[in-house]
């Protein structure tokens, strides 16, 4: 039965995301985001470069820059290209690239959620899909979902490593292909990785096991050294300069910890992350911190089960609860230390505090758990998420928008 629901709904996303890429190019979509129109236009400008040449894009004038353009590494332009090459319209590749990033995402939300409280899989996959941020990002060409789609996919392989080494592979691939889109900010797929198997260990019946997922996430550094000196040898035979070198003035510039008081920005930009932390989950992440304040209450700090305690759906809610409450907090405080902040520099956050809020929410409120066993079936996720592209591509420019203060 679990084969055939997972079946199911890896039917259902592929051809919601099959009729999305077609509504895509059919309407001509272009996203009036600057990021997307920049993603977008150097995608399509690719196609028409020779392949050895797209290691090193140029600004073409986008964003009324030129020269070559070091913000990331090209991995989010590189499959857009080859989806405008093999014949799709390019200015509107990067656009259905990412909606297939965006569908792997939920898709990959409710197998993790399957693994803990497979009976509210479906309804988290739902439910993160009608979060303030998610409205935010709809239909663009943003790298948010790319990162979003490697990092689950690194945790799902992560539990599945646990019983099964193969899936290994699993975890190098999500931590590359963040690496590849993200470049430095694939850090985070290790420390959540790591969270993940620390939050899990205590539902094993055989705890040596997790040696597979652990070797996983010491091999991720390496993975991580071969990738940057292949990409860095390449960029240099092309373009004769070092990627790595104009990478980091761009990500660490050199009066980057000079200027003010560290304590002052670091404390500054944390709640600067918070605000946006509370509103882009909400009202989960009102669910998420009233939970996490009982705990602290309670003293109840770890996941753990007591001995001899059972697992259930309450403790492995528990369990991912911890986890994704942890990971968030791990990672807005790393964030808050940088120089530069932006909102979707945590996208993560928002889904991983959303996901906690409605776990609690559908474990305590028996109106939203009978509503979630009506709609629990494979399809519904993936149906959602058509019906809210359809509403987007048709509506542009009319739905409302999610949107925060500017800094």
């Amino acid at each position: 039965m679990h084969t055939e629901r997972t079946k199911g709904a890896a039917l259902a996303w592929i051809a919601a995301w099959a009729v999305t890429a077609l509504l895509i190019a059919a309407v001509h979509y272009e996203s009036r985001d600057p990021d997307s129109q920049l993603y977008a236009g150097i995608s399509a400008r690719l196609v028409r470069e020779p392949v050895e040449q797209w290691i090193a894009p140029q600004w073409w004038g986008f964003w009324n820059s030129e020269g070559p353009y070091c913000e990331h590494p090209v991995g989010m332009f590189v499959v857009p290209a080859l989806l405008g090459r093999a014949g799709y319209p390019p200015p509107q590749a990067a656009y259905a690239i990412n909606s297939l990033y965006q569908a792997a995402s939920f898709a990959l939300v409710t197998l993790i959620a399957a693994t803990l409280v497979p009976r509210h899989a479906v309804a988290l996959g739902c439910i993160l899909q009608l979060l303030p941020i998610a409205f935010v990002f709809r239909v663009r060409a943003n790298q948010e979902y790319a990162v979003l789609a490697g990092l689950l996919l690194a945790i799902y392989s992560t539990d599945r490593a646990r019983t099964r080494p193969v899936w290994v592979a699993g975890m190098l691939a999500g931590f590359c292909g963040v690496l590849l889109v993200k470049g430095v900010f694939a850090f985070m797929v290790p420390v959540a990785c790591g969270l993940w198997v620390l939050s899990r260990a205590p539902s094993n019946a055989r705890p040596r096991q997790d040696w597979a997922a652990w070797t996983g996430l010491a091999l991720m550094p390496i993975a991580g050294a071969i990738v940057t000196l292949a990409y860095e040898a390449a960029y240099v035979n092309v373009t004769g300069r070092s990627f790595l070198e104009i990478y980091r003035s761009r990500q660490l510039p050199e009066d980057t910890l000079g200027a003010g008081s560290l304590l002052r920005r670091v404390a500054y930009t944390a709640g600067w992350y918070a605000a946006r932390v509370v509103w882009y989950p909400f009202p989960w992440s009102l669910m998420a911190m009233a939970a996490a304040a009982g705990c602290v209450r309670r003293g109840r700090w770890w996941p753990f089960r007591k001995p001899g305690q059972s697992s259930d759906d309450r403790s492995a809610g528990w369990q991912g609860a911890w986890f994704a409450v942890v990971t968030a907090l791990v990672l807005t405080a790393t964030f808050s230390i940088a120089h530069r902040k932006a909102d979707r520099y945590i996208f993560p956050v928002y889904f991983l505090i959303g996901a906690a809020g409605a776990g609690v929410a559908l474990r305590r409120s028996r109106g939203l758990s009978r509503l979630a066993s009506k709609l629990d079936r494979p399809w519904v996720p993936g149906a959602l998420y058509l019906l809210l592209v359809l509403l987007t591509l048709f509506s542009t420019g009319r739905l409302p928008r999610f949107t925060f203060w500017r800094s």
